[in-house]
This record gives structure tokens, C-alpha cells and sequence, in this order.
């Protein structure tokens, strides 16, 4: 690998990837930003600092950057910034852990490793949380069959992409995990496919899936789990662990409340997690000896379950009324609370 030599910490950055830029932010490092890329909008404020491009060498050299952070594809057009002693870190995150190593690089670059490494320990944390999840619901729910749709109509992601280890992670079968890179799929390969769950990224209404030629036939249309999926959380940024809830939410009905890249659910004693299960399922998988018609009757259970943690936590579910063995069992008002505690 290239070896980048920085004197002191960074104090004028120009980011050219806005993974990084995202990064910077998630690490307290957004006012060391003087320059981002036209995509760098997460978040939103990273806007108001001066919009270059990799081919504005000039522009670029003007704001007098001590270091330059870009996507490894804009190398050659970067040259010339190195040629004049300007430091250039180029990332190329195509997993999870590529990201780990990013965030780790940057708050090295930018004197923030202590941060760095909270924010990735914390990263970790949560991932492990929604393994642990998924390891269990799966022991009697099926995986769902899942076709991400990208920006651009029929395009999505094969196995060797940082999308398609998120949606195998949250649990779910992607219908183009046979193919490589990002591929273009046809009607036919995804009616015959027959997804469970549609996720996609365009602003398209939903309309526009519901009603393509054939796809009235496909599961996921058939029961309403067509999903808008936020780029933002599925780029390669510290943001990715939203994405991943959300795809656990979309799969298995099960939400992971909102918190921020620097804290952590589990890196608390006690937290409270709302969960709106759409299937009395999760039920069966987390209390198996208990009957669905037993939990109608009581207001609380403490319960016991295996976490990745030593901490106490406390987990609350919240079930939606839903169809089981022909009945409706109307549960909205009923919370079950839940002790995650590790022996």
C-alpha cells in the first residue's frame, strides 16, 4: 500500500469521497472540512463548504488543504496535488471491515484516534446486536428472498459489494448474489426470482414497481414490502449500521431505534428498544414455550435471552395485531419486556 506521511494532525481538509466526509462529521471533524465534493450531502451542512471537483486542481489548491481525502478511482487525476507535497489518502471500503479500517485511517489523519476507535468499537457493538437477532429469528423464519434496486431502474448489486454483505447481515437472500459487480436485471430474472422484500433507492413512487409488466406476481408486491431504502445508509460510511437496522425492520419486521454513529445501544447498562414486530413470529422465536394466546393475557414477562454483551439490557417489544393459525390476535397496546442479561 501507499504510505502517507502528515506532520501534524490535519486542520484543512478537502474530501472528496462523502463517505469520508461523513466520516469526518461522525468524528467531530467536520469544521477541519474547507472543501467537499457536489455528493458530499450527508450531512446536509457539509453543503455549505466549498463544492470542488477531482479535476479542479486549481480550485482544490486554492483552499490550501494540508490534506486531500478521495475515492481511489480519482488517483490520476490527484497526481498533481502529490507532485506539490500535498498529502492525498485515497479509501477503497468494499466491506464492513474496509470501513472499520477508513474511520480508523481518518481519525489517525485528523488527531481524533480515540474517537475513531469508540465510534468503531461502538460500530461493532451494533452489528454484532443485529447478528445475534438475526441468528435467532432464523431458526424458524425463513430468509427473505431480496431485490435492491439501485438509483437506476433494474440496476442492483451482486456478491462482491458492500450492499450485498448488508443484506446478507440483516438476514435476507439476495436474488443477484450469483452475479458479480452491479448488474442490470431483466423483468423475467426478477418475476422468476419472485423476492420477498423490494428495496430501492430512486425517487420513483411506488407505483412505478407495483405496476411493471408482470411484477403483480412477485411476493413482495402481493404483501406490500416494497421499501424506499435512503442511499445515505448504504454508502460506505459509518451510516452503513442504519442501513443494516432498516433492512432487519424491512425483513423481519423488528425496528432498532435511531441513535447516532457515536453512541452505541449496547454500550450502555440500560437502554429501552421499541420493537414493532408486523408477525406474533418474533414472539415465537424469542419465548418458544410460551403460546401466543398466553402472552394476550399478561402485561409483562421477564424474560432471558444471549447478547454479544456483558451489560444488562432491557428490551422492549411492542407486537401488531397479525394473522396466526387463522386468528387475528389485536396486540397493539401490549408491551413485553424483555432482560437481556449475559450469565
Amino acid at each position: 500500500g501507499r504510505n502517507v506521511t502528515l506532520d501534524k494532525p490535519a486542520e484543512r481538509i478537502v474530501s472528496l469521497a462523502p463517505a469520508a466526509t461523513r466520516t469526518l462529521y461522525d468524528l467531530g471533524a467536520l469544521d477541519k472540512v474547507v472543501g467537499v465534493d457536489k455528493y458530499s450531502d450527508d450531512p446536509p451542512e457539509a453543503q455549505n463548504k466549498t463544492v470542488v471537483g477531482a479535476t479542479e486542481i486549481e480550485s482544490i489548491i486554492a483552499l490550501k488543504p494540508d490534506l486531500v481525502i478521495s475515492w481511489w478511482y480519482y488517483e490520476s487525476e490527484l497526481q498533481q496535488l502529490e507532485d506539490l507535497g500535498i498529502p492525498v489518502i485515497y479509501i477503497h471500503p468494499t466491506s464492513i471491515d474496509g470501513i472499520y479500517y477508513d474511520v480508523l485511517l481518518i481519525g489517525k489523519a485528523v488527531g481524533l484516534e480515540e474517537a475513531a476507535e469508540k465510534l468503531v468499537s461502538n460500530l461493532k457493538t451494533r452489528v454484532a446486536y443485529v447478528e445475534t437477532l438475526v441468528r435467532n429469528l432464523t431458526k424458524t423464519i425463513p430468509r427473505p428472498k431480496v431485490y435492491l434496486e439501485l438509483y437506476s431502474p433494474y440496476k442492483t448489486v451482486g456478491r462482491n459489494t458492500f450492499t450485498h454483505q448488508l443484506i446478507e447481515l440483516a438476514g435476507g437472500i439476495n436474488i443477484a448474489g450469483n452475479l458479480t459487480g452491479y448488474p442490470k436485471l431483466s423483468d423475467e430474472y426478477i418475476i422468476e426470482a419472485n423476492p420477498d422484500v423490494i428495496l430501492y433507492e430512486s425517487d420513483l413512487p411506488l407505483e412505478n414497481f407495483t405496476e411493471r409488466t408482470g411484477w403483480y406476481q412477485i411476493n413482495a408486491v402481493k404483501n406490500g414490502k416494497i421499501y424506499h431504502l435512503d442511499r445515505h445508509i448504504t454508502t460506505a460510511s459509518p451510516r452503513f449500521i442504519e442501513g443494516l437496522e432498516f433492512m432487519l425492520w424491512a425483513f423481519f419486521g423488528v425496528s432498532v431505534p435511531e441513535t447516532s454513529s457515536h453512541t452505541s445501544p449496547a454500550s450502555t447498562s440500560e437502554f429501552s428498544i421499541q420493537t414493532v414486530v408486523g408477525t406474533m413470529q418474533l414472539c415465537e422465536v424469542l419465548i418458544p414455550r410460551i403460546k401466543p394466546e398466553d402472552l394476550l393475557t399478561k402485561e409483562k414477562l421477564m424474560l432471558r435471552l444471549q447478547l454479544p454483551s456483558k451489560d444488562s439490557l432491557d428490551f422492549s417489544i411492542r407486537a401488531s395485531s397479525s394473522p396466526l393459525e387463522g386468528k387475528n390476535y389485536h396486540t397493539n397496546s401490549f408491551i413485553l419486556l424483555v432482560a437481556l442479561l449475559h450469565p
